[in-house]
């Protein structure tokens, strides 16, 4: 169990069908943020309700599931979480069976991270939720929409380092 507290769906569903807020229509990076924050909302909420997951939790196994053989600091950056979120994510996944954490000689004090069988069930149950959401997500777009926002987001975030240049 996590301990985190799922917000009543009610709730949960009025803060994300909020409309959004005349400073987000004048500022860009307003916009994208709620989107994010109304994304992470959702998708914190129904991890948690369905699968007893956080979202750094869920990161986690997600990016396992794509690169083996990571070192803690390799995991979290697989995952786009911070090393220590990483560790206390691990300790948590650890103790429900999800990843085991393999010493190695080979590589110093660098723990190796595995999914373990039940790890493995779970990120395929994560990776198939996860795609059914998105494909209602992007359920307006086309695909040459989806490509062009695809494309766009990844050019914003190359323009972060540029607008957080002091």
């Amino acid at each position: 169990m996590t301990g985190k507290k799922l917000i009543p769906p009610d709730e949960a569903l009025s803060l994300l069908a909020a409309p959004i807020a005349p400073l987000a229509e004048e500022y860009l990076a307003v916009l994208v943020m709620a989107l994010a924050v109304r994304l992470n909302r959702g998708a914190s909420n129904y991890y948690l309700k369905h699968f007893d997951i956080s979202m750094a939790d869920y990161r986690i196994v997600l990016a396992l599931g794509l690169a083996k053989d990571l070192n803690i600091s390799a995991v979290a950056a697989s995952a786009d979480v911070d090393k220590a979120a990483a560790s206390r994510s691990l300790r948590a996944l650890e103790q429900r069976g999800v990843v085991e954490l393999e010493q190695t000689a080979t590589r110093g004090r660098a723990a190796i991270v595995h999914l373990t069988q039940a790890g493995r069930e779970l990120e395929r149950a994560l990776r198939k939720s996860s795609r059914q959401r998105e494909r209602r997500f992007i359920a307006g777009l086309t695909d040459e929409e989806r490509g062009q926002a695809v494309a766009l987001l990844k050019k914003l975030i190359g323009g972060v380092p540029r607008m957080n240049k002091e």
